[in-house]
């Protein structure tokens, strides 16, 4: 399970893949600058450990931002790493995302 916190907008976001190799359940769970946590629960389930990682810090960047969050593709078998606009996910995977 991948856990590395990533500050993002006085928010610590830490993204979550738990599962094995070719199924990865993605969760986030974010920390508020007043000490207040909540967690998603499954957001989805991926093909692979960094896409879950990665969908799980977009859902916690848009839920920071008050934007729409993204929506998780249907099957690890479709292009895993797709949000419902179509485009892949630039965020570094959790494995090396560093909290600054």
């Amino acid at each position: 399970m991948h856990a590395i916190p990533l500050n993002y907008n006085d928010h610590v976001l830490v993204p979550l893949a738990a599962g094995e190799r070719g199924s990865f359940a993605s969760m986030v769970i974010v920390t508020k600058p007043n000490g207040a946590r909540w967690a998603s629960g499954v957001l989805g389930h991926f093909a692979e450990a960094d896409d879950a990682c990665r969908f799980a810090i977009e859902y916690g960047k848009a839920e920071v931002d008050g934007r729409r969050r993204p929506r998780a593709v249907k099957s690890p078998a479709e292009s895993p790493a797709e949000t419902e606009l179509g485009t892949r996910h630039t965020t570094p995977p959790c494995a090396s995302t560093p909290a600054s």
